[in-house]
């Protein structure tokens, strides 16, 4: 129940602007624009080009983009890819591209997958669970039986409808527990029950390790920090358990498709937006990070950066600072890592029909007594669908942080050391080519998805509440949009798009309340 109060609360939120807004126009300050507003949008990842391209359909505004990359698409990071040896080789001659960010689409109930369908990207329905359930076990010449695999398997399958039925049906642990503390009880009892010690115990605590891999991918985040709100909160409308995979144009083509609704708005690549001063009588003024400020004094400037990026510089981003209430958002809203590293190698140690490879490391098996942090955060190695040489290692959790410090060299030393070991092969060849990204060590991305932590679970805070504006009096000034602030689509693309739609037609509405009676409708747009 107070969770739909706050939602019905939110929602009420632009309504209760417009209607204060109206009582007290007389004392608002005059706009620098006497006809339309001026927009800047801070970022052109996914919900800032959204945002653009629903101000274009709106007919609204002078807008700007303001994006410190030197690329559209924010996490969303296709990059050009082909059987050649030299990237630098690769625009000459590709063959698709490899998604450092987004790939999936959740549910085909959202506009995100009929503007992919319509470009014709979508290539298949996948399960969350079939990197493990369809891969082939590498495990070298540790003991391992099948029916130990098949004990595992059996265990863990109800285990997820199990989680969420907690997760609806008790909001005291919901709100208390993270996804690792109910499956630390279940595993206990479920060594008791068998009774399973020594060497066995092994085999199953690294059969653990891929079932936390499926939670930390699906979470982008630590599972000993992923509340079970998350199961409780997301929503796609559709079944549970299943996405859409794009194809290997993907999000290339679906980013591309939404940059080009932008209409006339002004993309300003590698300009990154270092404060957003929100207090003066005349409008938002914005200043570079360089110290420059912006020439132009803007109505409403549209917040859509990481929440990593939030986390680590909201409190010199804003002038004045952000409320408390915010500040405590910001800080308690999880924000994770989920990572990909693309290994190509020469000669194909698994056959074409492993999707793919488990990578089983044992304690105490193939000359390892222990089993450190590398082994155990590479769990999976997925083949790529249109180039069979090349296998993607999902990396999550605390994994992306652990591999951003690595060197390629060391990444490529310890995998063919691994794979060595669990193939029984000492002649396997090192992969002839390594593609990442280091998310951690991007200052304007810092990581890749929002998710609920422990701590936001227990403080009852919501994606939501980033959403509410930052107002001087009645009058919005600055605006939030991106996963992060989309009440149950947070830490998709699907959100990030939503919510620009969202903060856009909130825009709308406020611009339109503040209009004075004699310019009623020359802004020429309507909400639908």
């Amino acid at each position: 129940m107070t969770s739909l109060i706050s939602s019905l609360c939110l929602l009420l939120l632009p309504i209760l602007a417009i209607a204060s807004i109206s009582e007290h126009a007389e004392s608002l300050p005059k706009f620098p624009s006497p006809t339309r507003p001026r927009v800047a949008i801070i970022g052109a990842g996914m919900a800032g080009l959204s945002t653009a391209r629903r101000l274009n359909e709106l007919n609204i505004g002078s807008v700007d983009i303001y994006e410190a990359l030197d690329r559209i698409g924010g996490r969303i990071n296709s990059v050009p890819y082909c059987e050649c040896l030299e990237l630098s080789l690769v625009e000459e001659s590709f063959d698709g591209y490899i998604q450092h960010g987004a790939q999936f689409i959740n549910g085909d109930k959202n506009p995100l997958y009929e503007i992919a369908n319509e470009l014709g990207v979508v290539s298949d329905v996948l399960g969350d669970l079939e990197h493990v359930e369809g891969g082939r076990f590498f495990y070298g010449d540790c003991k391992v039986t099948n029916d130990d695999l098949d004990l595992f398997t059996d265990f863990t399958a109800p285990l997820d409808p199990k989680y969420r039925a907690i997760a609806h049906e008790d909001d005291v642990v919901s709100r208390r527990d993270a996804i690792y503390d109910v499956y630390q009880r279940d595993y206990a009892e479920f060594l008791q029950t068998h009774n399973i010690s020594g060497h066995r115990r092994h085999v199953f605590d690294a059969l653990s390790l891929t079932f936390r891999s499926y939670w930390e991918f699906e979470w982008a985040s630590d599972w000993k920090d992923q509340s079970l709100r998350n199961l409780v909160d997301w929503d796609d409308k559709g079944a549970v358990g299943v996405s859409f995979t794009t194809n290997k144009i993907g999000y290339k083509a679906i980013i591309e498709k939404v940059a080009e609704g932008r209409g006339s708005a002004r993309l300003h690549l590698n300009s990154p937006i270092g404060n957003i001063k929100w207090d003066d009588l005349r409008g938002v003024i914005l200043t570079f990070e360089n110290g420059t400020t912006v020439d132009t004094i803007y109505d409403y400037v549209i917040v859509t950066t990481s929440l990593g990026h939030l986390k680590k510089y909201h409190t010199s981003l804003f002038t004045p600072n952000v409320h408390r209430y915010r500040k405590r958002a910001i800080e308690k809203i999880g924000f994770g890592g989920s990572a990909k590293v693309f290994f190509r190698w020469a000669n194909k140690f698994w056959n074409d029909e492993d999707h793919s490879i488990v990578t089983l490391a044992v304690k105490g098996c193939n000359g390892k007594d222990e089993v450190d942090a590398f082994d155990s955060e590479i769990t999976t190695l997925q083949q790529l669908g249109w180039e069979s040489n090349t296998m993607v290692a999902w990396i999550a959790g605390r994994g992306p942080r652990l591999f951003d410090e690595m060197e390629d060299e060391e990444i490529s030393y310890r995998i063919t050391d691994l794979m060595r070991r669990l193939t029984n092969n000492a002649t396997l060849e090192a992969p002839e080519l390594i593609v990442r990204q280091k998310l951690t060590k991007n200052k304007y991305l810092l990581g890749s998805y929002s998710y609920v932590s422990v701590a936001q679970a227990r403080d009852k805070i919501l994606h939501s509440d980033l959403a509410i504006p930052l107002r001087f009096g009645n009058q919005i000034r600055v605006q939030f949009a991106g996963e992060a602030t989309h009440h149950r689509l947070f830490e998709t693309a699907i959100g990030a798009f939503l919510s620009g739609r969202r903060e856009a037609d909130r825009l709308a509405e406020d611009w339109s309340a503040r209009k004075p009676a004699s310019l009623a409708g020359v802004g020429g747009y309507r909400l639908e």
